[in-house]
């Protein structure tokens, strides 16, 4: 039978191997780099979402490890970011002046940032030596959350239907989850 690290890894890596066949095989996409960050974008952002739901349903946990997701979350974001340097040449004067001048790309960096604490308190040892704070730390992931979807607001220039969609999914998770602490 497949573990749960098995399981969780297997899927973390399904999205990205699609994304990059689909990227090489299909001849619609115009800018595979701007296909490729949009795609580790929703990927990142939908795993998220999965992160903070697994503690409401009970069977997920069977499923998916917490803390190898968030680290696969993290590498996608990573990727994320690699993939927009790479397309703008590297050109750190370029980079400088997004940050400086767009908000959806500080509204990004500042949600990869805040990233950093949680990876390096993943371990058990970290959740041991912190105690009470590792709950603390690691209740940024709402504000990584609130700056990937604000970073992902600024940057839709027309079509909303997915931001919408991504939106309410995550209201409904979050009143689920409200709704479970209150009942405890």
């Amino acid at each position: 039978m497949i573990g749960q690290k098995s399981i969780t890894y297997l899927v973390s890596i399904l999205p990205f191997t699609f994304i990059l066949l689909n990227a090489y095989y299909n001849t619609d996409i115009i800018n595979p780099f701007s296909y490729l960050i949009t795609s580790t974008g929703f990927i990142a952002l939908t795993f998220l979402i999965i992160i903070i739901t697994i503690p409401i349903f009970k069977r997920l946990n069977q499923f998916f490890d917490r803390r190898i997701l968030g680290l696969m979350t993290f590498t996608y974001s990573c990727i994320h970011l690699i993939i927009y340097v790479l397309d703008n040449n590297i050109s750190f004067t370029y980079l400088l002046a997004d940050i400086l001048n767009l908000t959806y790309i500080q509204t990004g960096y500042l949600a990869f940032i805040l990233f950093f604490p949680l990876v390096f308190t993943s371990t058990k040892t970290a959740q041991v030596v912190l105690k009470k704070n590792w709950f603390k730390i690691h209740k940024l992931i709402y504000l990584i959350i609130s700056l990937s979807f604000l970073h992902y607001f600024l940057i839709i220039k027309a079509d909303y239907a997915l931001f919408l969609i991504y939106l309410m999914l995550l209201l409904f998770i979050l009143i689920l989850k409200q709704r479970r602490t209150f009942n405890e």
